[in-house]
């Protein structure tokens, strides 16, 4: 019992910690912030994390964690269209339902990765090569444009599922919608699909 309840505490924590870290980030987030929302005393952050930086780390790497198993569809032998569609599926209701998480990450992203330096260059660049063959199998294979740059692919992909997260108050501004609307939900599917998969100009 005594486990469970620790066990509970400590995601509890975790959950407000990412609340204040995704807007604030690490330098403008504060661990008297993080307590109240937590609903415990500031000290007992220190039973868990040793110190704020320890507590940050802790909320990127599980939100990186589930990041990567949202991506974990693409594979060689099977169809492009089908495969890159389910891919651009996973991407955008990973946006759709951790939000805060994707801003986080663009958050230590843009102030250089600190913090995340050695997981960027390791196990992402590592799932980023295999989702990059893949790419060059299926053009090896000639089922997708040799005109693709897989790379650049992928990084386009991930910039725009995750920009509905990231932007969000920007989409609410100037659609009235965000992703939390099951409509403009599909909506960003089919486009992000379409654009990606078959571009936007007839001939």
């Amino acid at each position: 019992m005594e486990l469970k309840k620790s066990t509970q505490k400590r995601n509890q924590l975790l959950n407000a910690a990412l609340d204040v870290f995704s807007v604030y980030g690490f330098t403008g987030a504060s661990l008297d912030e993080i307590a109240k929302l937590s609903n415990m005393h500031k000290s007992n952050i220190f039973y868990y994390f040793s110190n704020k930086e320890a507590l940050y780390v802790e909320v990127l790497t599980s939100v990186l964690q589930k990041w990567l198993e949202s991506m974990q569809v693409l594979h060689a032998d099977a169809d492009p269209e089908e495969m890159l569609t389910k891919y651009i599926e996973n991407k955008l209701e990973f946006s759709r339902v951790n939000p805060k998480a994707s801003k986080l990450f663009a958050l230590e992203v843009i102030q250089g990765a600190p913090y995340i330096s050695s997981i960027l260059k390791g196990s992402i660049k590592k799932h980023f090569k295999r989702k990059v063959k893949v790419i060059s199998d299926w053009q090896e294979q000639g089922k997708i444009s040799e005109h693709i740059v897989p790379e650049l692919f992928i990084m386009n992909l991930w910039s725009l599922t995750q920009s509905y997260a990231d932007f969000d108050i920007q989409f609410d501004a100037l659609t009235g919608k965000t992703l939390r609307n099951r409509a403009f939900h599909q909506k960003a599917i089919q486009n992000t699909v379409h654009t990606l998969l078959y571009g936007a100009v007839t001939k």
